[in-house]
């Protein structure tokens, strides 16, 4: 077989023939092997504008819309995607803060339990009865074995919180376990107020605190703050010194102390209310004048505060009329006592001309009490004299009884401006001055 092609075995030449020479002499005509022509059609010029037809112009008409659709849906899902992907993270960022806000909230009050901050003033007597606690032995590091009580302490913080002493029970219960303290208490009484933190509370009923001896006063009516002290000291409960310290400069938290007397120990005289209470020798100072505080707290209601308000004066207004008459009266005429008083106050140009002239507040400006005053006395620069002083006195002279502070808010309806006590041992009364005069006169003749 030949290595090469040879054009010339495909038609049987022999070798002489040459293909190519052969092709070079046949004449094959100008057209041999072209194409059919292509029919003529008119040209069209560069410059000539193309018409389609209303097929074609209906077809590119559909094909903008489809095309200027897609664009916009495509364009649309995007704004979607990002608009959705906005509001998602709005929302989540509003979450956060809210919960933020509720948990920093939240985390301020347990703050303010925990450190005993901005609370109501209260105070209150706790009892913690022995099935409250379980006895369990534990050895000590010495290798003795001890005895020790397990306190319940949802039982404790229940008793607490039920003495408005603290107002999350869940939390206490935590603190005391946290720090070890459920194991350091025993069955007892114990004195408490808001004033202490939890950990204060906890040290408060542990045993050492159970063993301190206790001391029952009783605080009469129309006591003083300076006699009040100076009983609280006899019965070393506290020195006249401390109390009357804590008394200035304590910043107890009642409704009815003015923040603006803070530093003056007589804001908390006609407050100390009179009752029987049981103190610790040695008690704090503040913790023993809440306890007084808050009795009076107690006791003046929600209805007599109202009553104090429809007659137009403050309870420090209040306290002080029944501080006067309970120092005017031995408690049988404490309403006339107390009508006599407001017909002073309220009548300016006749009587007195609104000059109370109680002997009760003079006394209460000397260093000792005086059975017969002087005109130097009654002279006294003071705002506490009430013959130099149109109105009330500066404030309450002595802690009224709860019978004063009633006949204070509720007095009987009388034309009275004077009062005596006659030989008789009876309160007269007049609402003429000359009347009131002769009277007085015929006392000093029978002698």
């Amino acid at each position: 077989m030949s290595k090469y092609y040879d054009p010339n075995e495909d038609y049987n030449y022999d070798d002489d023939f040459n293909i190519e020479d052969f092709t070079r002499q046949v004449d094959f005509g100008d057209d041999f092997g072209l194409e059919e022509p292509e029919p003529e059609v008119d040209p069209i010029s560069d410059t000539d504008a193309y018409e389609p037809v209303r097929g074609e112009k209906k077809m590119a008409t559909q094909r903008r819309k489809t095309t200027q659709r897609k664009k916009k849906k495509k364009g649309g899902a995007k704004n979607v995607r990002t608009l959705s992907k906005g509001v998602i993270i709005a929302i989540y960022a509003l979450v956060i803060l809210v919960f933020s806000f509720f948990l920093a909230k939240a985390g301020w009050a347990w703050a303010n339990d925990l450190l005993a901050l901005n609370k109501q003033q209260a105070a209150a007597t706790v009892e913690l009865s022995e099935d409250m606690f379980t006895e369990k032995q534990r050895t000590n590091n010495a290798g003795e074995v001890e005895t020790y009580y397990q306190a319940d302490m949802g039982a404790v913080a229940r008793e607490l919180k039920e003495a408005d002493l603290i107002e999350y029970p869940w939390l206490f219960k935590l603190f005391a376990s946290f720090t070890g303290k459920d194991t350091r208490m025993s069955p007892g009484s114990y004195d408490l107020d808001t004033n202490m933190d939890y950990s204060a509370l906890l040290r408060s009923m542990s045993p050492n605190k159970n063993a301190r001896q206790t001391v029952s006063i009783l605080i009469p009516e129309g006591y003083s703050m300076k006699e009040i002290f100076a009983l609280l000291e006899e019965k070393e409960v506290a020195t006249v010194a401390e109390l009357t310290e804590a008394a200035a400069n304590y910043p107890f938290k009642y409704s009815f102390l003015d923040d603006s007397t803070l530093g003056h120990a007589e804001r908390l005289e006609g407050y100390l209310f009179p009752d029987t209470y049981q103190f610790y020798k040695g008690s704090d100072p503040a913790t023993a004048l809440s306890k007084m505080l808050t009795n009076f707290d107690n006791k003046f209601t929600e209805d007599l505060r109202d009553r104090a308000s429809v007659l137009g004066y403050s309870i420090h207004d209040i306290l002080t009329v029944a501080s006067i008459i309970e120092k005017e009266t031995d408690g049988v005429d404490q309403t006339l006592i107390s009508s006599v008083i407001y017909n002073r106050l309220q009548n300016t140009s006749s009587g007195t001309n609104g000059y109370l002239q109680m002997d009760s507040t003079i006394q209460y400006i000397l260093d000792e009490r005086k059975e017969q005053l002087t005109e130097e006395d009654l002279a006294i620069d003071s705002p506490y004299n009430t013959y130099k002083n149109k109105g009330l006195p500066a404030g309450p002279i002595c802690s009224p009884g709860m019978s004063s502070i009633r006949a204070a808010l509720y007095p009987e309806d009388t034309d009275y401006f004077y009062f005596i006590l006659g030989n008789d041992e009876t309160t007269h009364f007049f609402n003429n001055y000359n009347e009131f005069l002769a009277y007085k006169d015929s006392l000093a003749a029978e002698g």
